[in-house]
């Protein structure tokens, strides 16, 4: 995460762009969201694995641009997979994935209509477990300052186009 109040540049920008007019801001919210989208979908791609992280996790990534703000989401849109995956709810197994040691006990009915319980390993689908995460996390994490430079650069570049007179 990048502070503003510890830069003065960016501090700048954030001022510039609060006190340009509404078409500019809109401008620069729409130019910065068309070159950041497209490069934190590739980031993203270029870390998952598992077609489970690609529909997971890459697929349902997004770029919010605000007048203060830049955000990288993922798993917070879409419909749940074929299988019953849903990416809103069950995120987590697909970016820090799963105990593999971990066994799990469900019950089952067997073909004389008897019920048993089985216990099996955890899915072999799943990563192991990583705090950082496998696929989101170092991707954001390699994507903020060049988010953040695009941002400014993007703001900087609208605002002195718009003062030579040259605006679209």
């Amino acid at each position: 995460m990048i502070d503003a109040r510890e830069s003065r540049e960016l501090r700048a920008v954030v001022l510039a762009i609060a006190n340009v007019d509404k078409t500019l801001r809109k401008m620069i919210r729409q130019f910065t969201k068309a070159m950041a989208a497209p490069e934190f979908q590739k980031a993203m791609a270029a870390r998952a694995t598992t077609r489970l992280e690609q529909r997971a996790l890459v697929d349902t990534s997004v770029v919010t641009v605000s007048d203060r703000n830049v955000r990288m989401q993922s798993a917070s849109k879409g419909r749940p997979l074929s299988g019953g995956f849903n990416p809103k709810t069950d995120y987590a197994a697909a970016e820090w994935g799963g105990d593999k040691n971990r066994r799990t006990t469900a019950t089952r009915r067997g073909r004389g209509g008897y019920t048993h319980k089985v216990t099996e390993p955890m899915p072999s689908n799943l990563k192991g477990r990583s705090r950082t995460g496998h696929v989101f996390g170092p991707a954001s994490r390699a994507m903020v300052a060049r988010i953040g430079r695009l941002w400014a650069q993007t703001a900087v570049r609208t605002i002195a186009t718009a003062l030579e007179g040259k605006q679209e």
